[in-house]
């Protein structure tokens, strides 16, 4: 008979997100994760399967929460469009949060772009934030707040490749200016689209 599990599963993965944002995939061993996580190595196996696939499910469960609160935002009460310029303001703080640890998702496009299965992961994540951003203008463009030649889904693409590339540029060293600048240069991108 199988013995019970004696760990949350939720506090494994919240501490591996942690120690993969700061160290990646290959920089975090099994001895570092067993020992920060408090959990025997063959609790990690029996649960997770080995590192790469705790490092999925962490992916994933990091990806599903940090997405999940960009679409609240974006489907919020209110102007569709001004909840696309909070959701694009949130940024210009990238550079101060943890530049150190970044995202995950991000550190996961570079790190594992031969992994397949990892990539599929990240994919997921972008698609869904993409579509989120899209129904959001969508809705403004219904609303009056951008113009009706505005394509929602050429705006949400090129917005959310910019989101990803600043997750990777707040990695180098001062990058607060150049964040700052590229967030006002959506505002603007997002206004001239307006009425």
């Amino acid at each position: 008979m199988a013995r019970p599990r004696n760990f949350d599963e939720e506090h494994v993965l919240d501490g591996a997100v942690a120690m993969f944002r700061e160290q990646g995939f290959e920089g975090t061993s099994v001895p570092e994760l067993t020992a920060k996580l408090g959990i025997c190595r063959q609790s990690l196996y029996t649960t997770f399967g080995d590192k790469r696939g705790l490092y999925l499910k962490a992916l994933e469960s990091y990806g599903r929460r940090e997405v999940d609160s960009k679409l609240e935002l974006l489907s919020s009460e209110g102007s569709p469009l001004e909840n696309v310029r909070t959701f694009i303001r949130g940024f210009a703080s990238m550079a101060t949060m943890c530049p150190d640890e970044g995202c995950l998702t991000v550190t996961a496009m570079v790190e594992t772009r031969d992994d397949a299965e990892a990539l599929a992961v990240v994919a997921n994540q972008v698609q869904r934030l993409e579509l989120g951003i899209e129904t959001a203008l969508e809705r403004a463009q219904k609303l009056g707040e951008i113009r009706k030649e505005a394509s929602p889904l050429q705006l949400a693409r090129a917005l959310t490749t910019a989101v990803y590339g600043m997750g990777l540029l707040v990695r180098l060293p001062d990058s607060g200016a150049r964040i700052a600048s590229m967030v006002s240069f959506l505002l603007e991108s997002i206004e001239e689209a307006g009425t």
